[in-house]
């Protein structure tokens, strides 16, 4: 458990940030400068306290979270049976950290930390008791699981960056600040969308986008945003008629011509087109200060890298998949990614980025099983495509890597889980026969995997986490259950921990 300390120490720096950064009014910021001093000596005053007590937490320089939207175990084992025909070959695989995550929300109030919002005593008796809620916790959705990866705190839908009061909480992105490192979200989806916003935003409202854009870009907002959310081309990558342009995305069309002016918005440098993207990934020269990076995509980037690694795909899915889709003007994941590390790194103090490869989840909603594996494998590229810039241009003892997920979606599961006997998508308890969960089945490379999709929402399933870097044994030693039934199904220790923890956790790395 988080100690009183930690806590007062993270309420000091919240203040200090907030009164740095302009949050304070003038006459505010006078009647309150004596209660800064004295915070800031008292967290001073702390640290040999804390220093007899325990080891404090290896640092780390930079801080990469990458997360697959509504990546569940399944879906992983899934996409590696696709990529690759067999398990153990993804980077990831081979990290010291590898355990469960449980990922519940709030249903309105306070969660007492590691409240038993996941059972895995009735989890694994059927869909429906697997889903079932509790008096305080609730499956969650992409904006409350998001604020607790980055705030260590839980919180209830929809809300991003506050708590089940609405007022804001600390960011791991503000810490970072605070540390004086650049900050950044790559995502294939809109910039403002859930995951992404919750890097720098605070808003009770997810859908707010024009907003949430204006301050995720905003004169403190982030260093560099990459993802999708053009105005002026559909989810395809397709060109639209003027007048059907969508600037909601871009905080309205005033702020897209201000983007898009020879001034810019707020010291961002704006790519479009895939050569620009690909450009900043390969040279480490004559870098932007500040990367505002918006692919030529409306909602979503297509899985445009999506191919399996070691053999072609079969029954023609990937032309399936990418029938009238602009695939030369679409950047890939792993080259958005490395575009947007090779900006931040140019700032000695070090970097936090986020990267989200964000429609595996929207691939699993629709229950759409060959852009799921494809959504999949172009997150699992970035992966490795991440793995290797550290390895080349920084190390494991100054960069800490984690790869997770927001939550699960679609309740995915292994072929002959249930009988579908009404012949409709899904799992349906009143008709449909439920004989037990069972693993995914591994029909070889580039075909795709024996399946079923309980729902086409989200699920409380634990979700995987590798991690690697300086300190990585502390995240381990949050785990605070273990689910023998899941160690058994997905070939891990069985461990989990919260993901309030990986909040906590990240924000203990600056």
């Amino acid at each position: 458990m988080t100690s009183i300390l930690e806590r007062f120490q993270e309420f000091n720096m919240r203040f200090i940030i907030r009164y740095f950064s302009g949050q304070f009014h003038q006459a505010d910021r006078h009647r309150t400068f004596l209660l800064i001093a004295v915070a800031a000596m008292i967290l001073f005053l702390s640290i040999p306290v804390r220093a007899e007590n325990a080891a404090p937490p290896k640092k780390a320089k930079n801080v990469i979270l990458m997360i697959g939207d509504g990546m569940g175990f399944n879906q992983t084992i899934a996409g590696a049976y696709w990529r690759y025909g067999k398990l153990g070959e993804m980077a990831c695989d081979q990290f010291p950290v590898h355990c469960g995550v449980t990922t519940f929300s709030s249903k309105g109030g306070p969660v007492p930390r590691h409240y038993e919002g996941y059972n895995p005593q009735t989890f694994w008796q059927n869909p429906k008791s697997a889903a079932a809620s509790t008096e305080l916790t609730t499956t969650t959705d992409s904006a409350a699981a998001i604020t607790s990866l980055q705030t260590g705190e839980k919180t209830r839908t929809p809300y991003l960056g506050v708590g089940v009061d609405k007022k804001p909480l600390l960011l791991v992105s503000e810490v970072a600040k605070a540390a004086g490192k650049s900050t950044g979200a790559v995502s294939t989806m809109m910039g403002c969308h859930a995951t992404p916003a919750g890097v720098g935003a605070h808003n009770a409202m997810r859908d707010d986008y024009s907003n949430i854009f204006l301050e995720l870009t905003g004169e403190n907002g982030l260093t560099v945003l990459v993802g999708a959310g053009h105005p002026c081309y559909n989810d395809k990558g397709v060109q639209l008629s003027e007048d059907k342009y969508d600037f909601k995305a871009v905080g309205g069309e005033a702020t897209w011509e201000e983007i898009k002016s020879t001034e810019g918005r707020n010291g961002y440098t704006l790519i479009e087109d895939v050569r620009n993207f690909e450009k900043l990934a390969r040279d480490k020269k004559n870098l932007p200060k500040k990367l505002l990076g918006i692919a030529k995509a409306g909602f979503s980037i297509p899985p445009v890298d999506g191919a399996p690694s070691t053999c072609p795909a079969e029954n023609g899915v990937i032309e399936k998949m990418m029938e009238g889709v602009g695939t030369r003007n679409l950047p890939t994941l792993t080259t958005m990614s490395l575009a947007a590390i090779n900006v931040l790194s140019q700032n000695e103090n070090g970097f936090y980025l986020m990267i989200e490869g964000g429609a595996i989840d929207t691939a699993c909603h629709e229950n759409n099983q060959e852009r799921f594996l494809m959504e999949q494998t172009g997150f699992t590229k970035a992966v490795d495509a991440i793995v290797q810039w550290v390895e080349n241009n920084s190390s494991w003892d100054e960069t800490v890597l984690l790869v997770t997920a927001d939550h699960e979606t679609g309740f995915l599961w292994g072929a002959g889980t249930f009988l579908n006997q009404d012949g409709k998508p899904g799992y349906n308890a009143d008709q449909d026969e439920f004989v037990a969960f069972r693993p995914i089945v591994n029909e070889g490379c580039g075909r795709v995997p024996g399946m079923q999709f309980i729902s086409s929402g989200h699920s409380n399933s634990l979700v995987p986490l590798w991690g690697i870097g300086p300190g990585i044994e502390e995240l381990e030693k949050c785990c605070y259950g273990i689910d023998e039934k899941a160690a058994k199904m997905w070939n891990f220790s069985g461990k989990y921990l919260d993901n309030a923890d990986i909040g906590m956790f990240l924000k203990s790395k600056m």
